[in-house]
C-alpha cells in the first residue's frame, strides 16, 4: 500500500526556489558557511548521540569529553557497568538512564560486531542504517541521524533537534502536530534533490543557531528578525501599522 504523503500548505510564498533554500540563504548570508573538515568517529558519535538528549551542547560534550578521557577504547563502555559510567555524566540530564542506555547499546553491538564499531552503516542504505541505530536502546530518530550526518560516515540525512522542530512548525514548514520522527520525514522531503551530505549538515548548523539565538522558544525577537517575512508566527506578532509600537509599562 503506498504510503499517504502529507502536503504541507506554506504561509508564504518563496518564490521559484525551494523553501529550504531560501531559508538557507538568508542564513548563510547571517551567519556564514558552516562546514566542518573533522568529524567524530561513528561510536565517538553514537556515545556523544545518546548522552546530548535535552542536553546543552557545552554541559554533553563535558561528559563525552569525561567518557572518552576514562574509558578507553570505548568498547570498555559495554564491559563496564552504569554504576561505573554515573559519575561521568554529571553535566547531562537523566544521568542514571543514559548511564544504563550506554552500557547496554554498547554491549549490544559489540555481541553482534565483535568489537565497539558502525563503519558497516557507510554501505548502507540511509533508511535501514537509521532503522538499525533505532534499535539500540536510548537512540530515537534525532540521535540516530546525528551519529549518520555528523560522524565521519557523513550519510546524506537532516537532522531535527528541537530549535529545528520549532522553526519548521513557526515557519509553515513542518505540521504542528509533528514529533521529532515526524518532523524528520517531512523535513527530507524538503530537501532539494540535488543538495549533498554537507549541505545537509550546513543546513542543520544555520537553522541550529538561528533557533537559539533568535527563534528561541519565548520571547523571541520577531520585530528583528530577517526572516519574519517568511514567518506566520513572526507576522502575526508584529504591531498593525499605525498603532503604538512604544513599549508599555507593567502595571
Amino acid at each position: 500500500m503506498t504510503p499517504v504523503i502529507e502536503q504541507i500548505q506554506f504561509g508564504f510564498d518563496f518564490g521559484e526556489q525551494p523553501p529550504l533554500a531560501v531559508v538557507r540563504q538568508r542564513l548563510l548570508a547571517a551567519y556564514g558557511p558552516q562546514r566542518d573538515s573533522r568529524r567524530h568517529t561513528p561510536p565517538e558519535q553514537f556515545v556523544k548521540a545518546l548522552i546530548s538528549a535535552e542536553t546543552f551542547d557545552s554541559e554533553s560534550e563535558k561528559a563525552f569529553r569525561a567518557l572518552r578521557e576514562h574509558f578507553r577504547p570505548l568498547d570498555r563502555l559495554g564491559q563496564s557497568t552504569a554504576q561505573e559510567v554515573l559519575p561521568h555524566l554529571a553535566t547531562v540530564t537523566h544521568p542514571e538512564r543514559k548511564a544504563e542506555q550506554l552500557v547496554r547499546s554498547v554491549a549490544r553491538i559489540i555481541a553482534e560486531r565483535g568489537r565497539f564499531e558502525l563503519s558497516f552503516l557507510a554501505a548502507w542504505p540511509v533508511d535501514a542504517a537509521m532503522a538499525k541505530l533505532k534499535q539500540y536502546d536510548g537512540i530515537g530518530p534525532k540521535c540516530a541521524a546525528a551519529i549518520l550526518s555528523f560522524s565521519a560516515l557523513r550519510r546524506r540525512i537532516f537532522v531535527v533537534d528541537r530549535h529545528i522542530k520549532r522553526f519548521g512548525i513557526r515557519f509553515g514548514l513542518l505540521s504542528e502536530d509533528a514529533g521529532f520522527e515526524k518532523a524528520h520525514q517531512q523535513m527530507m522531503r524538503l530537501i532539494p534533490p540535488a543538495w549533498d551530505a554537507d549541505d545537509l549538515y550546513e543546513l542543520h548548523w544555520l537553522m541550529k543557531r538561528f533557533g537559539q539565538e533568535v527563534c528561541t522558544n519565548q520571547r523571541p525577537p520577531c520585530e528583528r528578525c530577517g526572516l519574519a517575512d517568511l514567518c506566520a508566527f513572526g507576522q502575526a506578532r508584529q504591531p498593525a501599522k499605525g498603532n503604538d509600537t512604544k513599549p508599555r509599562r507593567r502595571g
